[in-house]
């Protein structure tokens, strides 16, 4: 074999090496492992004593028409392994014998990372359900061509705001004031969104080419 045959062996048997091989086993970058799983470990426990874990409690997780389920053990407590990288609908229901005395709880759960613990306490049957405060946007869906305006509204429980919320615009389709002043700019299908603290609401904007 010819010197520069050899040269040009060793630079191909390196190429190999560092891209594994012909295995297709190097993951790009960024490449997130779509079979990727997290454990979620929670206990369900008495509103009124936290200290008292409830066993024999069904949770059911569902997520992207998947379902989970569990039951709690002696003290209260579940694990899951999980598909990582979703939102879960959690619905905790109290075993049959406690039934008459304690409410069914239903909750998210973002299961974001390797491990995930939450504490889920069950209300007694008679006590009120928390009131959560929902954050409308209106309009929340807008057609408009390019130049037109449209004037955006956040609603707390069906009320005006009381403080400027944050806005912003998805789908480079026009920009948007502080207080709620839309522009389409481009044409194209996008969102408008705005935000109080945790809560979100969304609309959906499209702008046709004037």
């Amino acid at each position: 074999m010819k010197p520069w045959q050899l040269v040009g062996l060793g630079w191909l048997l390196a190429l190999l090496v560092g891209c594994n091989g012909l295995s297709g086993r190097n993951v790009p970058i960024g490449n997130p492992n779509p079979s990727a799983t997290a454990r979620l470990a929670g206990v369900v426990v008495s509103e009124q004593d936290p200290t008292l874990p409830i066993a024999d409690a069904v949770v059911q997780l569902v997520a992207d028409g998947a379902s989970f389920s569990a039951e709690t053990d002696a003290d209260g407590k579940f694990s899951l392994s999980l598909p990582k990288g979703k939102t879960y609908r959690v619905t905790v229901r109290p075993p049959s014998f406690l039934q008459s005395l304690l409410q069914s709880a239903e909750v998210e759960v973002e299961v974001d990372d390797e491990e995930v613990q939450i504490v889920i306490p069950l209300l007694p049957l008679n006590a009120p359900s928390p009131s959560v405060p929902t954050l409308r946007i209106l309009p929340d869906t807008v057609t408009l061509r390019v130049g037109e305006r449209q004037r955006f509204q956040a609603l707390m429980d069906s009320q005006p705001l009381s403080l400027r919320p944050i806005w912003s615009v998805h789908g480079g389709i026009g920009v948007i004031t502080a207080d709620g002043l839309f522009t389409a700019t481009r044409p194209g299908k996008g969102k408008v969104r705005v935000r109080v603290g945790e809560l979100r609401a969304e609309a959906s904007v499209t702008v046709l080419a004037d």
